[in-house]
């Protein structure tokens, strides 16, 4: 019966211990961690843009709706998103609004509201306080209103607030004006109110239907620089002689009265890309030809005293981008010691990685020294046993046993400069020679 020799298992299991396998796992590991992590940081990081883009303007007929109006279709078509006007009772409610994220810009005036709680995009124009009385009533001066029935606004609109402020210089408190809770078109049908006080644009629509002709008139606010030191939002000017009005010029010579200004404003997360296009409608486009006093681009950041949206601070600001650019340098600068060490971990990482390989080459190529010495010790005990041999059979199993040998030793030795060894050579001569050797002998023993 054939029996093949046993070949003892030299190739023990190695030591754990740190391999270039390790390390490849590692990197593997890490690039897939830092892509995870870029991923997320994307999606997350990414601009969302909204279904519908909502202007929270003001009350029908009013420069506030107006401006929203030339803005809405050029916004829309840069845009290419929806965008809807909200009627609303004014600044106060505009602030809101945009506040709680009901509408992504709203048109507040300054002064009414906590503006520097969102970020202004743009100044649009000068707010100016008109007090209108009827021309055939007895309201002479700011100091006849108190006792009569004067609109000074909606409750959430920021000409309201501007009124009351104005009053305070004249002691006149809201109590004293009857039913004030009104808007300033109601003039034209309620004849019981004496007067308003409006604060808005010089272009305002229904402004100009009220002084059009000659039932109103407007009264001076002769106090006008006073206030404006009392309040930073305010600023004294002069209505023109003669800017309203068809049949007589109103007003009849040019009076002092104040100013504030409009704003845009939006929350800080509103996507720059958006507020860009706004910017580029509002100050590349046409719309000064709509609205004349519109404040242009140059003289914007004069009219600002609190925070920008990032996106139009770097519109008003072009130079703030050569300076950010400067503080990237510097800072890559400031971390040049870190690129030094970054640089030198890799170099170091690249020769640990060189190092391991080769070690684990000429592990292996010691392994099968180890391995190709134990097959010649066994074609040894092979070649003394066949010389005692006293028949066929026992010729023919040492003939299995020493090509089993040879058989095994060529698969497991697959090192390259194993198999260019002087010592591989001897084995497979010696290999070769027994296999002859033993069949010349079996061939001898069935020729007898």
């Amino acid at each position: 019966m054939k029996t093949k020799i046993p070949l003892t298992n030299i190739t023990a299991e190695i030591p754990t211990k740190i391999t270039t396998s390790h390390v490849r796992k590692w990197v593997t590991l890490s690039i897939v961690v830092l892509f995870i992590s870029s991923l997320v940081t994307w999606f997350f990081g990414r601009t969302v843009m909204p279904d519908v883009i909502w202007i929270a303007t003001g009350e029908k007929g009013g420069l506030y709706r107006k401006l929203g109006e030339h803005i809405q279709i050029p916004l829309e078509r840069r845009l290419d998103i929806p965008v809807q006007l909200l009627l609303t009772e004014g600044s106060v409610d505009n602030f809101h609004k945009v506040r709680q994220g009901e509408a992504t810009f709203g048109i507040v005036q300054g002064g009414a509201v906590a503006i520097e709680e969102l970020s202004v995009v743009t100044p649009l124009f000068p707010d100016y306080v008109f007090v209108i009385v009827r021309a055939d009533g007895e309201i002479n001066e700011l100091s006849d209103l108190a006792g009569t029935d004067i609109a000074l606004g909606r409750s959430g609109s920021g000409s309201r607030i501007s009124a009351l402020q104005v009053l305070q210089h004249f002691d006149i408190h809201e109590a004293d004006l009857g039913d004030n809770d009104r808007y300033f078109m109601d003039l034209l049908d309620d004849p019981s109110l004496e007067g308003a006080i409006m604060t808005t644009g010089i272009e305002n629509p229904d402004l100009h239907k009220i002084l059009s002709g000659d039932r109103f008139k407007l009264l001076p606010i002769l106090n006008a620089e006073a206030i404006e030191l009392a309040h930073p939002f305010f600023h004294k000017t002069r209505i023109p002689r003669g800017y309203f009005g068809d049949k007589v010029s109103i007003p009849s010579e040019a009076i002092p009265t104040i100013t504030t200004n409009a704003f845009l404003v939006t929350r800080s997360d509103t996507p720059r890309e958006i507020v860009q296009h706004v910017l580029a409608v509002i100050h590349e486009e046409s719309l000064k030809l709509q609205v004349p006093t519109l404040i242009p681009r140059d003289e914007a950041t004069a009219w600002i005293s609190t925070r920008l949206h990032p996106a139009s601070s770097e519109y008003f600001n072009p130079s703030n981008q050569i300076s950010w650019m400067r503080d990237i340098l510097e800072s890559l600068t400031s971390m040049k010691e870190l690129l030094v060490a970054i640089g030198t971990g890799v170099y170091l990482l690249w020769r640990r990685w060189k190092r391991l390989k080769e070690e684990e080459r000429e592990e292996l190529r010691s392994r099968q020294r180890d391995r190709l010495d134990w097959f010649l010790s066994q074609t040894l005990l092979v070649e003394q046993a066949q010389m005692d041999a006293s028949d066929v059979d026992e010729l023919q199993e040492y003939l299995d046993k020493v090509t089993t040998i040879k058989l095994e030793a060529l698969q497991e030795l697959t090192e390259a400069e194993m198999r260019s060894d002087l010592a591989f050579s001897i084995f497979l001569d010696q290999c070769a020679s027994l296999i002859n050797k033993i069949q010349l002998k079996i061939l001898d023993y069935h020729a007898e």
